[in-house]
């Protein structure tokens, strides 16, 4: 089993100052005021100092209820000591012995939420799975991998990091399943700062995640352990009240008024903070290198930022520049990239999110926003998931247009009609080759829709783009066909660059018709329905392989057999199967049956040894008989629908081999059929 080991690899000790990732990656070599702006936002000293950073504020996380989320030896110990609980903290150490976290302990027991917290327990869970969603939907690229994962087939496994990782503390003492879970499900709710972001997962997703943080290998989720119940002591919670008043807490946490805190004006640019030697103050481990991009920054606090800058180091508060390259700097580094899967078939661009140098020129201000708030996604095929940072991007996409804002030249009006004949194959330049539209695949590799091309891109990035591809995306496969800015079409529009990119653009945004070229039928259009007899398919499909061969039935249950590894691997009831980008596509995607109730067989791995396929025979009604060898001994296997099941039957000789190893689909009642023996075994597939 996979398993998590928290803060493995990297030593600890050598890193007790608190984490600024941004910083971490690109300034602690050469530390200057645009640093220091940054670690002062990060480390909530403009909370309690007040003044305006320009970037989105960095405040701790929402306290009501904490008691019930989180365990209270642990709260105890992280208020008590922060960065020894939780390497690299950015929770300053601001008291001196434990009889005072005990007591703050007791105050946070008194702060409740308005909605009593009630998280929902987990029936099943797998941590295996967990690993699976952690290393590929993103998490892995602000924290450390676990140990033990291992990575996709062909690449390398991550054995050195550029920066650190944000750490992953110990969470087990921390956090019930539940709890865990429920944080996991939304981190906005109760760290509304962004710089935990919420990732869209299904709900089993999150419960495996969950398992996988924790190290539980049971399935059984009935068996977590629980919070343990906390009551807060009155005089305690007092005496508590009284210390996080003094301490200031309420600079950075959301609490009652009656522990507000009031900005506390800098009357110098040293001391205080900064001073290892000087007590009564909040106490950040500083290296040296944030020691001195601090003083930097308070010695021209008072200068003015611009969008430019603003808008890099917002990037880099929210480790945007983890996924994405901006200007040449960011994205993932060499360990990660091992992480990022998705359409090889597109190279760099189908593995790694798009670079963000030029976003607000290229993209509207409206495509940002809806992409932020989880609305849009352009780009399907990446596992890795954009997440939502909530109000710390609200103001993102304006930014992003005013740092990156160029004086264009505007392209002359399009034609709507010859826009559509260049997108097409029909004398055009062929995008749709390899471009989706709508609803329609491409007809090869699957690259991102170009019916959202208008909503998405502003036309004067898109001139740009399409003149020399390679120099805004280092690694696209995507040519140029104005090369120069000489149009390879000389017959429409008179090969003139500006009026044909001008009319790809507004025939798109028209939103009407689809370039020349697709196939005269849609999909669904080519669903096959098995009437009379059985159909047979040969195609790609997942979890079953490239050498997939599908039987639809008329009684409406069917099977995917692998012909690759000789082995049944998938059944299913209701419709067959949609056979167009089979036979329409160059790049035929691997696909998925249409029906419903799929029960799958394991992995080939756990197929009988030493197989190899024979290929199939049909009967006179059609029903093919699979054919293959096991140890050098002829099998036959034979599937059919009977009274709403299906039937499977081997025959072998028994006399050669005993047993050929046979498994069974999960999620289905078997059982064996009378008359079975050695060498003939009917088994009866029935749906739960």
């Amino acid at each position: 089993m996979r398993t998590l080991v928290l803060l493995a690899v990297l030593p600890m000790a050598a890193h007790a100052e608190p984490l600024v990732t941004g910083f971490e990656r690109f300034h602690q070599q050469a530390p200057t005021a645009d640093a220091g702006r940054l670690l002062f936002n990060e480390f909530g000293c403009v909370n309690c100092h007040g003044g305006d950073t320009g970037l989105p504020a960095r405040r701790g996380p929402v306290l009501a209820g904490v008691t019930q989320r989180e365990q209270a030896e642990w709260l105890k110990a992280f208020i008590a000591d922060p960065a020894t609980v939780k390497p690299g903290t950015n929770m300053p150490h601001l008291l001196n012995d434990e009889a005072s976290a005990e007591a703050v302990l007791h105050y946070l027991g008194t702060v409740t939420p308005k909605t009593p917290f009630k998280p929902k327990g987990a029936k099943y869970m797998n941590a295996e799975r967990g690993s699976d969603v952690f290393h590929t939907a993103g998490c892995v690229t602000c924290h450390q991998p676990g140990k033990d994962f291992q990575p996709p087939a062909g690449v390398p496994a991550a054995k050195d990091y550029t920066h650190r990782s944000v750490p992953l503390s110990e969470l087990t003492k921390k956090y019930s399943l539940a709890s865990l879970t429920n944080f996991l499900s939304d981190p906005l709710k109760l760290r509304p700062d962004g710089r935990m972001p919420a990732i869209e997962l299904h709900e089993g997703d999150v419960t495996d995640l969950a398992a996988f943080l924790m190290d539980i290998q049971a399935s059984d989720g009935s068996n977590a352990p629980n919070i343990a119940p906390f009551k807060a002591d009155k005089a305690l919670a007092a005496k508590g009240k009284a210390i996080v008043a003094s301490m200031r807490c309420a600079a950075c946490h959301e609490l009652p008024k009656e522990v507000a805190a009031k900005p506390v004006a800098l009357k110098e640019n040293d001391g205080g903070c900064l001073d290892v030697k000087v007590s009564g103050v909040p106490r950040y481990d500083l290296s040296e290198a944030q020691r001195k991009a601090l003083k930097a920054y308070l010695a021209t606090r008072d200068a003015k930022i611009s969008a430019k800058q603003k808008a890099t180091l917002t990037l880099q508060a929210l480790n945007c520049t983890a996924c994405h390259e901006r200007d040449g700097l960011g994205g993932p580094d060499a360990a990660r990239k091992a992480y990022f899967t998705g359409d090889h078939n597109l190279g760099d661009t189908g593995l790694y999110p798009p670079p963000l140098t030029e976003a607000g020129r290229k993209l509207t201000p409206a495509w940002i926003n809806d992409v932020l708030g989880g609305k849009k996604r352009a780009r399907p095929y990446l596992q890795t998931t954009m997440p939502r940072f909530g109000k710390a991007t609200d103001d993102l996409a304006a930014l992003l247009a005013e740092a990156d804002a160029k004086q264009e030249k505007p392209l002359p009006e399009g034609d709507i009609a010859a826009g559509q004949k260049l997108m097409g194959t029909m004398g055009g330049i062929g995008c749709i080759t390899c471009h989706r539209w709508d609803k329609r695949p491409s007809l090869g590799i699957q690259a991102l829709d170009l019916s959202t091309l208008a909503q998405r891109i502003q036309p004067g990035w898109l001139r740009d783009y399409l003149i020399n591809p390679a120099a805004h995306r280092a690694g696209t496969l995507m040519p140029s066909f104005w090369p120069n800015g000489v149009s390879s079409n000389q017959v429409i529009l008179g090969g003139d660059t500006d009026k044909q990119i001008a009319s790809i653009y507004a025939f798109a945004k028209a939103g009407k018709g689809e370039p020349e070229g697709f196939p005269a039928m849609i999909a669904g259009e080519f669903e096959l329905i098995p009437k009379d007899r059985p159909i047979i398919q040969r195609t790609f499909m997942k979890d079953v392989g490239t050498h997939a061969i599908l039987v639809g039935f008329p009684a409406g249950i069917h099977i995917a057999y692998d012909g690759l590894h000789a082995r049944p691997a998938m059944i299913w009831k209701g419709k067959f199967f949609d056979a167009y980008n089979t036979w329409f596509t160059r790049a035929a995607p691997f696909e998925s049956p249409l029906g419903e109730l799929v029960a799958k067989w394991s992995d080939p791995s756990a197929a009988a040894d030493d197989v190899q396929f024979r290929g199939f025979k049909l009967d006179a009604a059609k029903v093919p008989t699979f054919l293959y060898d096991a140890a050098k001994v002829r099998v036959q296997e034979r599937f059919e629908p009977k009274d709403g099941m299906l039937q499977r039957t081997l025959t072998w000789d028994a006399a050669a081999r005993a047993d050929i190893g046979i498994s069974h689909p999960d999620g289905v009642t078997v059982t064996e059929a009378p008359g079975s023996a050695a060498g003939h075994r009917t088994f009866i597939y029935s749906w739960k």
